[in-house]
């Protein structure tokens, strides 16, 4: 990692390299995939300004999954207070009125 990239760049490919570790590539060559990886995105996208928008969908999707794992038949409010929601959008999630 001798070569001078910007801070956006190397954070991206450490951020890959640890995808590709938790996914079970060894250390170097999670690395080696994470600048190649940080190369192409900056040779495909370069002098662009981009916006990268806030993954509402998938994090909506996500803790709908937790809710409905935590949800035990009676604990409406619980759930609302500990997510930080309604309880009307606990009803909502399990498929209750």
């Amino acid at each position: 990692m001798s070569e001078r990239r910007s801070e956006f760049l190397l954070d991206l490919a450490s951020h890959i390299a640890s995808v590709a570790v938790a996914c079970g590539a060894d250390r170097e060559e999670a690395e080696r995939i994470g600048m190649m990886s940080a190369d192409e995105f900056a040779a495909r996208w370069k002098s662009q300004h981009l916006y990268i928008p806030t993954n509402l969908w998938a994090e909506a999707e996500k803790k709908h999954k937790q809710v409905k794992a935590e949800f035990t038949g009676n604990n409406h409010q619980q759930l609302a207070d500990k997510h930080r929601l309604h309880v009307r959008t606990i009803y909502k999630i399990i498929g209750g009125k």
